[in-house]
């Protein structure tokens, strides 16, 4: 009778976090699988054996399959697969480009890296599509022209980037040498050097559909005749100018949901004024002060400030969203 059967493994392994037990009906495995690098195959071999020792034995095996990821790098959608109720979610917006001088060797702000959530567990629903939008980075104002650069308040802006109902909000420009200010955004821009106090930008990045959101302020040029500040970042402040020293570009932060880790959502360095040291950019795709250079593409990193009459700031850094699922 089946009640005198007994089921053993014989031979090979389940997979690490599963374990079976010898019930009247068979052998039932239970428990979760731990989570593999890559897709993983574990066979193994079932006894049955009755009271008279009669026994048979059947070869299985299973295969737990490694996450896989989704990296968007331009706008599109994400079809939640079959059975996935969650999913890991990183969201980063557009960034702001740097502040352009325009009367003189004043430094301008560094731009603000593009907002940042992130959901190690978001809530989807199997079968849906979802809208997915990459943010392009700011574009800063031509040189010789006043005006802020690309941000999330005036200029042209850091675009947002959304996942869902995620929202990660664009980065601040930086200020031009005698604007008010950098731009609110993500991450806000940095102030510049010029005639009047010129304060960094604010961050407007909060959490976005319960899932934790990350940005802050720009550095300022707070004396009005200090050195350009640095954006915000990610994960701290950009940096006020002081005398001559342009401010640095706070950093972003680090996730390895791509398979590796990375910095995304640094802020731009601010430039030195009178031939002053020009601040560095944050870690996470931002640029040094006074190069000129986009920031890094699908990392959300602000663009350096410029002190330089006639070279415009380059552009922010683009955004990304990727999808682990």
């Amino acid at each position: 009778e089946s009640s005198a059967i007994t089921y053993s493994l014989e031979s090979g392994s389940l997979p690490a976090g599963l374990s079976g037990t010898s019930t009247s009906s068979g052998y039932v495995i239970t428990g979760t699988p731990d989570a593999v690098g890559s897709n993983t195959t574990s066979s193994f071999t079932i006894r049955a054996k009755d009271a008279n020792s009669n026994i048979a034995d059947r070869a299985f095996s299973i295969t737990i399959n490694a996450p896989a990821t989704q990296t968007f790098t331009s706008s599109g959608t994400f079809s939640v697969p079959s059975g996935t109720t969650a999913v890991e979610v990183l969201v980063v917006a557009g960034a702001g480009a740097g502040g352009t001088t325009y009367t003189g060797p004043q430094g301008g702000g560094g731009g603000g890296g593009g907002g940042l959530v992130y959901s190690p567990s978001f809530t989807v629903t199997p079968g849906a599509t979802l809208t997915v939008t990459v943010g392009n980075g700011g574009s800063p104002s031509p040189a010789g022209t006043g005006g802020q650069g690309g941000g999330g308040g005036t200029g042209g802006a850091g675009g947002n980037s959304v996942f869902g109902t995620i929202t990660a909000n664009g980065g601040g420009g930086g200020a031009n040498a005698d604007d008010t200010g950098g731009s609110p955004g993500g991450s806000g821009g940095g102030g510049a050097s010029g005639g009047a106090s010129s304060p960094g930008g604010s961050s407007t990045q909060s959490p976005s559909a319960g899932a934790p959101g990350f940005g802050n302020s720009g550095g300022s040029s707070p004396s009005g005749n200090n050195a350009g500040g640095g954006g915000g970042g990610a994960a701290q402040s950009g940096s006020n100018g002081s005398g001559s020293n342009g401010g640095a570009g706070g950093n972003g932060k680090a996730y390895n949901i791509s398979g590796s880790e990375v910095y995304y959502s640094g802020g731009g360095g601010g430039a030195g004024k009178n031939n002053g040291p020009n601040g560095s950019g944050g870690q996470g795709g931002a640029k040094n002060a006074n190069t000129g250079s986009n920031g890094d593409s699908n990392k959300g990193g602000g663009s350096g400030g410029v002190r330089n009459t006639g070279f415009a700031a380059g552009n922010g850094g683009k955004g990304v969203v990727i999808v682990k699922f």
